[in-house]
């Protein structure tokens, strides 16, 4: 039998493995360190991107805001002032000279409830320029007020009803009235405006002597004054 016996004074061993995992491992390392430059440089890029549009849009935020000002303190100034009530004054004279009374007493025929009535009406322009109808209205019971607002919800002519105010009657008080203030939006065909009568959409001028002893007594229309449950307060 033999014995093999090696008296090397440094016997060989075989690292190569060793040598290739060390090889496999430094090349990953590299990859990922490279991976990792990468990346801080193209966060770095992004930041410095991000970092300059943030301060160009501050200074954009500063020089509008200081245009605001400039625009507030310019619109608040007595001459401006003056000019924008002057404006709104027109265009409520515009709204109540283009508006046709009859259309909007038929308009609210249809959808007032018989135990309700109006009491006044004010036509206005709110903030977006659109008509709006300021509306005082009084029944004895609440249904019937119920029943008003969700038809004013669902009538095409009227949109988006606010009750601004409602009034209990006291407990020993004669009137047992509820009375609601509300703000509804109301939309007129251009139909009906343009056929609205001439003594409802313009002034009507004063008779004199040429014209005929029957258009001198001729009286308004009696929808006006006697339309049905209205009993309207036109401002």
């Amino acid at each position: 039998m033999r014995v093999s016996i090696n008296l090397a004074s440094q016997p060989y061993e075989n690292l190569r493995p060793l040598y290739f995992a060390a090889t496999a491992a430094l090349v990953l390392a590299c990859v990922l360190g490279f991976t990792v430059a990468w990346k801080a440089h193209q966060t770095r890029n992004e930041t410095r991107m991000l970092t300059e549009q943030s301060d160009r849009l501050e200074k954009d935020l500063s020089s509008l805001r200081v245009e605001q000002r400039d625009l507030s303190q310019w619109l608040f100034r007595p001459e401006v002032q003056e000019i924008r009530d002057r404006s709104a004054f027109l265009n409520a004279l515009i709204l109540r000279k283009s508006l046709s009374w009859t259309q909007l007493f038929m308009d609210l025929e249809k959808i007032l409830p018989n135990q309700v009535q109006v009491t006044a009406i004010r036509p206005s322009l709110n903030v977006s320029s659109q008509a709006q109808l300021n509306l005082t209205v009084g029944s004895m019971t609440v249904g019937p007020l119920v029943e008003f607002l969700k038809n004013l919800e669902t009538a095409p002519e009227f949109a988006k009803p606010v009750v601004d105010l409602q009034r209990f009657p006291a407990e020993k008080s004669p009137d047992p009235t509820i009375v609601l203030d509300l703000s509804v939006l109301y939309h007129q065909s251009p139909a009906a405006q343009s056929s609205a009568p001439p003594s409802l959409s313009e002034p009507e001028k004063a008779p004199t002597a040429e014209q005929p002893k029957n258009q001198m007594d001729r009286q308004p229309p009696s929808s006006l004054a006697d339309g049905p449950r209205a009993r309207s307060r036109c401002s």
